[in-house]
């Protein structure tokens, strides 16, 4: 350390584990595609433990090598890789991870950090300490690879989106590096669909070995048929030598349409029985949904104090950001300003509402479309689901899930709903999670086709006529965000049928209700408490029957 310009860093004060790495993206790594890490150097100060040096592709994903440190020296460490590390060309980030004696400060540091220097991690959280003004940490990677004298790279590739109409286009951004050792005097971006229809961008500028250079351009889609396509574009020097023809070009698919599905949105409600706020925004909802014939809605008793309805799994969910009661999500997805998914109403009419996030949602294409049946006999429910979509639909969204559950209405209670004391009766209540929180990766055939089939036991306590099996599809999780799931892209709901008397043949509502009377005739909202005789019409209208309040 007394040769090298630093900084001493310790974190908390008593012993704890903790990580330091850096990140080396693609355009650094693509120039060692093909070759070998095959060594990791450290700097620290001597009295770190248990050390341990690693490669990984992302600071939160597995370790590719992971290899044990048995003495460290005050200074630098090289550690010999059992195991060399093949390069793809792809982001790399190596590290070391060890336990800092409580009042240590081992981590060195010197110069002027960036985004690519300066991660530490603690607890497996990890945090940029460039702009902490750490500096560069001590971590380098020996590599053995070819390196080229002259050498034109493709780093990345993005489109705005995925799917098209016709008449659109393409918004194309991207990222090209000198992966060389010498200078590159221009170069010409080709730009093409499916390898007709593009265009050719020249560029006459120096480009120095290890610089990058972004770009932007827009094609027209005219003439473009419906279905899956290819987006190439490639790199050639102006003075047409180069010596790795391997990174000249990146590829991308994307998917034209001219008819969707019929969507159906998810309206998951995160409330509680002794939430005194969350009446007001029940009805909200009841008005908002009354008003539309595309919404699926369950409800989650999480958040504000468990209840009767309250599953452990759904806690999951609060990951989404719920942070008490009353909050929606709509379809899992980002809507206006929200800052996450998982957002509060209230005070709004049902129109702003509607305008505001369920017309936006509503506005999203669909390109898959599901239908689910629940056949019980006794007590033993047999759940079958099917799925269409564009046969593309299984590339367009790899790792897609599939997630059922269980939903029953007219759900009695012996307390009432704080804020609502005449209000014993709810609706939407998510019994239990069929595939898990996590949901299932549906099977799709080369025809956009899936089903799923499985078998449950009810419950006896649970109203066999008044159950719902609700189905949908949400897109692969994303890890970075912290969300357990992605956006949800369709979704369906379907009384079961079962064997058991009950006079309702199909209730295509979900939000039929029972009607309740008094002796007198006079209509009231539904029981109070108080004991008495009441008088109840079923959902149906078909059975008219007497209930005792004791």
């Amino acid at each position: 350390p007394e040769e090298l310009p630093q900084s001493s860093v310790g974190l908390g004060e008593g012993e704890l584990r903790l990580s330091a790495a850096i990140h080396l993206p693609k355009s650094k790594m693509i120039r060692y595609k093909g070759g070998q890490l095959t060594k990791i150097r450290f700097a620290v100060k001597q009295g770190f433990e248990n050390v341990s040096v690693w490669v990984r592709t992302s600071l939160n994903s597995s370790s590719k090598i992971i290899q044990s440190v048995a003495e460290i020296e005050n200074g630098w460490n090289e550690v010999t890789l059992n195991r060399p590390y093949p390069i793809d060309g792809e982001d790399l980030y190596i590290g070391y991870t060890a336990t800092q004696p409580a009042g240590f400060s081992g981590i060195i540091a010197g110069g002027t950090g960036n985004e690519y220097t300066s991660w530490i991690g603690v607890d497996n959280e990890w945090a940029d300490y460039s702009d902490r003004g750490l500096g560069i940490l001590y971590i380098q990677g020996i590599v053995e690879a070819d390196v080229f004298d002259q050498d034109a790279a493709m780093v990345d590739l993005s489109l705005d989106k995925q799917t098209y109409t016709a008449d659109e286009t393409l918004h194309i951004d991207g990222l090209l590096v000198n992966a060389g050792t010498t200078n590159i005097s221009g170069y010409q971006l080709n730009i093409i669909v499916d390898g007709g229809i593009g265009n050719a961008y020249v560029y006459d500028e120096v480009l120095l070995p290890e610089q990058t250079e972004t770009f932007s351009h827009e094609l027209s889609l005219a003439g473009v048929s419906e279905g899956r396509h290819e987006l190439i574009v490639s790199v050639v020097t102006n003075d047409d030598f180069d010596q790795n023809a391997a990174n000249d070009e990146l590829r991308l698919p994307f998917y034209i349409y001219s008819t969707t599905y019929p969507r159906t949105l998810l309206l998951e409600h995160f409330t509680s029985l002794p939430c005194v706020n969350c009446p007001p925004v029940d009805a909200l909802l009841e008005e908002v949904t009354e008003q539309r014939d595309d919404v699926v809605w369950i409800s989650h008793h999480v958040g504000y104090r468990d209840d009767d309805f309250t599953l452990e799994a759904s806690r999951n969910l609060t990951r989404f950001g719920v942070t008490g009661n009353p909050f929606i999500m709509i379809d899992r997805t980002l809507l206006d300003d929200n800052a996450t998914v998982a957002f509060t109403i209230g005070g709004e009419s049902a129109e702003a509402v509607n305008d505001m996030y369920f017309d936006q949602a509503a506005a999203v294409p669909a390109f898959l479309e599901l239908s689910a049946s629940g056949d019980a006999v006794g007590n033993v429910l047999s759940i079958h689901i099917e799925g269409e979509g564009k046969d593309y639909v299984g590339e367009l969204y790899p790792n897609s899930m599939l997630h059922v559950l269980l939903v029953e209405d007219q759900v009695y209670t012996s307390k009432p709903q704080a804020g609502n004391a005449n209000k014993h009766i709810h609706d939407n209540i998510t019994r239990t999670f069929v595939t898990s929180t996590r949901g299932v990766a549906p099977q799709w055939q080369d025809d956009g086709t899936f089903q799923y089939d499985t078998t449950i036991d009810l419950p006896e306590g649970w109203r066999q006529q008044m159950l719902r099996v609700v189905a949908f599809i949400t897109k692969a999780a994303d890890r970075d965000s912290g969300y357990p799931t992605g956006e949800v892209l369709n979704a369906t709901q379907a009384r079961i049928t079962t064997d058991l008397p009950t006079g309702i043949a199909q209730v295509e509502s979900t939000h039929a209700r029972d009607t309740y009377y008094n002796i007198w005739g006079q209509r009231i909202n539904q029981p109070s408490a108080s004991r008495g005789i009441y008088i109840v019409k079923d959902a149906t209208g078909c059975n008219i029957k007497k209930i005792l309040m004791k």
